[in-house]
């Protein structure tokens, strides 16, 4: 087994929720052997950074244990409502680490920052197809492509995707998303000391429950 799919495996049980009444105890050490080279997801196109974003932001959907996709910040499968229009009904009641609600004009502004990032940021080719996302109601998005898209839903589980805190963000360039990132994932990040360590600490309002490990 490569070193890539073993650090997938335990983020993977990192991300399982304990029993309701447990709270998140211990400390967990992943050696990963590299640094990112950063943490704005939609920057990126690398292992390193993947990996730990994984910890830090949800995607509107994602792989199950058996690689079959499911909705995660999304509620069900996306509708095609156009030859060219996604629908996406999203996730009520979840919060972003620093307390902002996540919603349709988070998602649109995640969406729409990879739209138009193309050549700016580093992530952003495998969103190229998407034109403008419209806000449907506070829970609702149309994804509306430039041309037939048949893997936006495959598209929508890549790391790249994770949704990002419109309020907090909108003014900040990837340096500063990198410095301090904030998504809806079960770990919150605390500190980077770099060619060190990545310190992350459990989110115990995480929409799943909170994870079993208090600190990674």
């Amino acid at each position: 087994m490569t070193v890539w799919r073993i650090l997938a495996a335990l983020a993977l049980a990192l991300l399982l929720p304990p029993a309701a009444s447990a709270a998140p105890a211990g400390k967990a050490i992943i050696a990963q052997g590299v640094d990112p080279t950063t943490l704005d997801m939609a920057n990126q196109s690398e292992t390193p950074a993947s990996n730990l974003g994984r910890h830090i932001f949800d995607t509107l959907f994602e792989r199950d244990q058996n690689l079959k996709i499911v909705p995660a910040l999304a509620t069900e499968t996306p509708k095609l409502v156009g030859p060219t229009t996604w629908e996406v009904k999203l996730r009520k009641g979840v919060q972003f680490h620093n307390g902002e609600e996540f919603n349709a004009e988070s998602a649109k502004f995640s969406l729409e920052r990879l739209a138009g990032g193309q050549g700016k940021l580093r992530g952003a080719t495998f969103f190229a197809p998407i034109d403008r996302v419209e806000i449907v109601d506070p829970y609702t998005v149309r994804v509306h492509t430039k041309k037939p898209w048949p893997t936006f839903t495959v598209v929508m589980t890549f790391v790249q995707g994770g949704m990002y805190p419109p309020k907090e963000y909108r003014d900040k360039d990837s340096g500063q998303i990198s410095r301090h990132p904030i998504g809806t994932g079960p770990y919150k990040f605390v500190r980077w000391a770099k060619d060190e360590e990545i310190v992350f600490e459990a989110n115990p309002s995480h929409w799943r429950g909170a994870p079993k490990i208090k600190t990674v």
